[in-house]
């Protein structure tokens, strides 16, 4: 007499990768879009060449990001059109609107810099509950930690969003490819002990030459390439939140936060 089980497979792990900066550069963020596979492109807003390389990238299938400017610490990393604690209120939620329009297509919004806003907890929760009033839930928030301290990917969680938090930046301070490929094996090594990761990288040659590459033989790895929204809203279902009707006022800070991460910080 036979006997049959149902032995469940262990899910395959699975890593998500965000093009950041997207809409700067015409040429390297075309190139960019023809990195093979699920990779999820942060678009900056008010380029000149964002909402037609937006298109592109909807035409190619590929899931889009709003790359929101945020204030750094650092004055010299000040932005064009970047959401600050010393806005007004009005002024404040005028801008990101705009930004949430300026893109099509989005799924998600990550920050751009912010080493300083993202420590803002108000100003946080005030982004949250903008994205709620305009999108409801469908839009997913990654936090790219650009300062230790950040509590953005917690606001958004504590305002029921799907949210992540950055796991590896592959190509921190324009490295050499051999820095590179060793960011993104750490990325791969870290989805086959946790289940899944989630890397940033920018439009650039080394960059793109890299990925080129790996991204070609991800099937090697054992790992699967997936949206960022694949991860982002399963990670939702397992996490508690915590229901807010209403944003405090905006907290202005000092530009006097503890050190944020070893050479991670304002230049993203």
């Amino acid at each position: 007499m036979l006997a049959s089980f149902n032995v469940q497979a262990k899910e395959q792990a699975k890593i998500a990768l965000i093009i950041d900066d997207m809409g700067i550069q015409k040429d390297l963020s075309l190139s960019a879009l023809q990195l093979p596979g699920a990779v999820t492109y942060s678009f900056l807003p008010f380029t000149a060449h964002t909402q037609a390389l937006a298109n592109v990238a909807h035409q190619k299938g590929k899931e889009l990001m709003l790359h929101v400017p945020m204030q750094a610490i650092e004055p010299k990393e000040r932005e064009i059109h970047e959401l600050s604690s010393n806005m007004s209120s009005r002024a404040f939620e005028r801008l990101f609107i705009n930004q949430l329009q300026n893109i099509p297509y989005i799924a998600g919004i990550n920050n751009h810099k912010g080493s300083l806003l993202t420590q803002n907890y108000s100003a946080m929760t005030h982004i949250m509950q903008l994205i709620k009033v305009q999108y409801g839930t469908a839009l997913f928030f990654v936090d790219s930690k650009t300062a230790t301290a950040s509590v953005a990917q917690k606001a958004a969680t504590d305002f029921g969003l799907a949210a992540l938090g950055r796991d590896i930046f592959l190509d921190h301070d324009d490295p050499s490819q051999i820095e590179i490929r060793r960011q993104f094996r750490k990325l791969i090594a870290l989805a086959l002990r946790n289940g899944s990761a989630l890397g940033i990288a920018h439009p650039r040659i080394n960059t793109l030459a890299v990925l080129q590459d790996e991204l070609h033989k991800i099937a090697a790895y054992n790992v699967q390439l997936v949206p960022v929204s694949e991860l982002a809203f399963t990670a939702r279902k397992i996490m508690p939140t915590i229901k807010h009707t209403k944003a405090s006022p905006l907290i202005k800070l000092k530009a006097e936060p503890a050190q944020p991460e070893l050479g991670e910080y304002d230049i993203f």
